[in-house]
């Protein structure tokens, strides 16, 4: 196949990055050691290249009962070996959202050799938008746990957006920008990826030198943790985005000025790729960069970004002067863009050298696209991945597509089908999806998802039990089970649902926001059951951080899902005039917004003071921490200014405790009490301005803890007592 065929090149391209980007045998033991504490000893890796059936990447794994041995020819997909046999053979779990990785004192024997190919070249992570609603303010830390999973996913290709901004900056100092002139126009981290897409600038300015310099140094210690992995760094490349007074500063320039705003904001300007000071700015940005970071294979950019407009330039032109300015500062590195709703242009795709691009194609869970050879003309893609945007923490993803679909693609007659993309706006979310993903990279074949979803749940939790493989079967069929249709009658994009506990308040309300899903794709009632049987999985299997996160999480959902059903009631109380029932319908919503708090208190993944937390150390001495808490706190809730929010306020919208105690109940409460005024004294309700709501909670100053608080068996039993749900309910809803 061509696929095949274009492997080993593919892998060669990879590799053409300094001898440690490579990867290290140390750094290997290194990742095992930190995510296996206690069994680390009992595994022994190799890099050894050579034939692993048929390859030359793959992994082999052989040993006795406590003397594991891996071998593969590169580090991602070592660990890859190591993640494979402690699912299929330990019966262990790895995973961002409470591993399982206890219970086991001596590592199970491997009775016969396991050998499994790379069947891709290509296993890229990372949405640009992570960086805005996921990773802006981590620290190293945490940076490293998520890389050590990243890395035992398999995966070699990680996009690093931190740091950009420095580059940015002095690329525009050395064009004759002043110090203050060009860090008023770059925006604050949560926010400051769009700018890089073109799709807006000139919110929440000017950042400080200090973070800039805080945020490369931090970029660089990541970037040589990925290197030491053999994992390549995706940076972003320069595709023209300038401030709209570039011209002013280098007169004569040629700058495209974007007539058409992007959710209510201004977009930057757009220098001609054919002007002579295109290409000088390009030589500043990738020197400076390289200078910060270190040279890569891999370079991000997204060009007309979601309506950005390309004037009277001709694209092909364009965009052959946008390689070429690259590849003049790296000769061997790729163009990394992404397939989203009309990118790539066509024009585009015929304008450059399409050997040195690679196109991620990020709607094939949302729309069936199967023409890709034809429209990608014959360029390299990725299937990529992408179930939940904004960072929500709602459960859901087309699981079909990636375990059926994806491995028709791949055998398709001409298929240029080279990798995979986990392209999801936030991590810590949808744990499920995220491990039968990435093993789609190993698999050649179609998954039997029923089949799947038993092994999942026996290594989540540790052993067969019979509660928790029913729980998860009803959990694959109802969130899990959409596929993409390319329907946007009832919403958009990756029906991901989620709680309207979380709507800007109204009686009508179906959505969270305007970019959100308006229905449900499965019945609610048909979950339920699934939140009796994982309360009734065995106690000895309950202590697991596995079984605590998927615990709320999945009260969670079922209690978010339970708000569709009130607030209909809710209205009709309202629309009839009954004031007592409307004071007992608004009295239980409240109290289902006190139990989600109380519950979401529980897990450290669902706590607003774990992303506060991380501000402090990115203050610069003295000041700073007020616009850095504005950009945490406002991309969480109005995103933008008064304008921009009218399309996504609530974009990014979280079930955390501390902003549903804080923001969202207290929105609730007070347009409750407005509707009940109006009812006492038959009068329309007062208008609530919700921007200025929400502005006055972005800058609050009300800390919140990053410890988790409270019993998460025994508030997930008191959700499914307020639901009146019961071990009946189980029979009904597994068959």
């Amino acid at each position: 196949m061509l696929t095949r065929a274009l492997c080993l090149v593919c892998l060669l391209l990879l590799l053409v990055v300094p001898a440690r980007a490579q990867g290290t045998l140390a750094a290997a033991e290194g990742v095992v050691r930190r995510e296996l504490p206690g069994l680390s000893q009992q595994i022994h890796l190799q890099l050894q290249p050579g034939d692993y059936a048929g390859e030359s990447d793959g992994f082999r794994i052989t040993g006795g009962a406590g003397d594991i041995h891996v071998s593969a020819a590169t580090v991602p997909t070592l660990l890859f070996g190591v993640n494979w046999y402690l699912k299929y053979t330990a019966h262990l779990n790895i995973s961002t959202n409470g591993s399982r990785v206890s219970g086991v004192t001596t590592l199970p024997a491997v009775t016969q050799p396991i050998v499994k190919p790379a069947l891709y070249p290509f296993r890229y992570a990372l949405n640009e938008n992570t960086d805005g609603y996921t990773t802006p303010y981590w620290d190293f830390d945490r940076w490293q746990h998520e890389i050590d999973v990243l890395a035992l996913s398999g995966f070699n290709a990680i996009l690093i957006q931190r740091g950009n901004d420095l580059a940015v900056y002095e690329a525009f100092r050395a064009m004759g920008y002043g110090d203050a002139d060009i860090r008023n126009w770059i925006t604050q981290p949560a926010h400051q990826n769009w700018q890089w897409m073109g799709n807006m600038c000139c919110f929440l300015e000017p950042i400080s030198l200090d973070l800039m310099q805080k945020r490369a140094e931090s970029a660089r210690r990541i970037m040589d943790m990925l290197r030491s992995l053999g994992m390549t760094p995706v940076l972003p490349g320069f595709w023209g985005v300038v401030p709209a007074d570039f011209a002013k500063h280098v007169p004569g320039a040629r700058v495209v000025t974007q007539t058409n705003p992007w959710n209510g904001f201004q977009r930057p300007g757009w220098l001609d790729p054919r002007d002579p000071s295109f290409a000088k700015v390009a030589a500043a940005f990738y020197a400076s960069q390289q200078k910060l970071f270190g040279p890569t294979t891999l370079y991000d950019m997204e060009t007309f970004q979601e309506g950005g407009q390309s004037g009277d330039v001709p694209v092909s032109e364009a965009a052959r002067a946008i390689q070429v300015a690259l590849n003049k500062a790296h000769p061997d590195a790729l163009w990394f863009m992404m397939a989203w709703q009309d990118n790539p242009k066509p024009a585009l795709i015929d304008g450059v050298d399409r050997s040195k691009i690679l196109i991620a194609d990020i709607e094939q869970g949302r729309i069936p696209r199967d023409n890709r050879e034809a429209d990608f003309k014959g360029a390299r893609w990725l299937f990529g991945g992408l179930w939940e945007f904004g960072g929500r923490t709602t459960m859901g993803a087309p699981l079909y597509d990636y375990a059926k679909r994806m491995p028709q693609a791949e055998h398709a007659a001409g298929s240029h089908l080279s990798g995979t993309a986990l392209f999801t706006e936030g991590l810590d979310t949808n744990p499920f999806a995220y491990d039968l993903y990435t093993e789609m990279a190993w698999r050649p074949e179609p998954v039997d998802l029923q089949q799947w979803t038993a092994e999942y749940a026996r290594r989540r939790y540790g052993a067969a039990d019979a509660h928790a493989e029913r729980a998860w079967q009803i959990i694959q069929r109802t969130v899990y089970g959409y596929r993409a249709d390319g329907n946007m009658e009832h919403g958009e994009r990756d029906a991901a649902h989620e709680s309207i506990f979380n709507a800007e308040p109204s009686l009508t309300a179906t959505r969270t926001g305007h970019w959100a899903p308006d229905v449900l794709r499965y019945n609610a009632d048909d979950l339920k059951p699934a939140l009796v049987e994982l309360l009734q999985v065995a106690p000895e299997l309950r202590g697991s951080q596995a079984y605590q996160y998927d615990l709320v999480d999945l009260a969670r959902q079922v209690l978010a899902n339970d708000a569709r059903r009130q607030l209909p009631l809710i209205r009709s109380a309202y629309e009839s005039k009954d004031r007592d029932a409307f004071k007992a319908r608004t009295a239980e919503w409240l109290r289902s917004m006190d139990t989600m708090d109380a519950l979401l208190a529980t897990n450290q993944y669902f706590l607003l003071g774990r992303w506060l937390s991380y501000l402090p150390a990115w203050a610069a001495p003295g000041a700073g921490r007020a616009a850095i808490e504005l950009d945490a706190r406002s991309i969480l809730t109005t995103w933008g200014d008064r304008e921009a929010s009218k399309d996504l306020h609530e974009y990014g919208n979280k079930d955390w405790a501390g902003l549903v105690r804080t923001y969202y109940e207290p929105r609730w409460r007070l347009y409750f009490d407005s509707l009940d005024h109006g009812l006492e004294t038959n009068s329309p309700p007062v208008p609530i301005d919700w921007y200025a709501f929400g502005e006055r909670w972005n800058h609050g100053t009300e800390s919140f803890s990053a410890q988790p608080t409270g019993d998460a068996y025994g508030m997930a039993s008191k959700v499914a007592e307020s639901l009146h749900l019961s071990p009946n309910v189980e029979a009904k809803g597994a068959n």
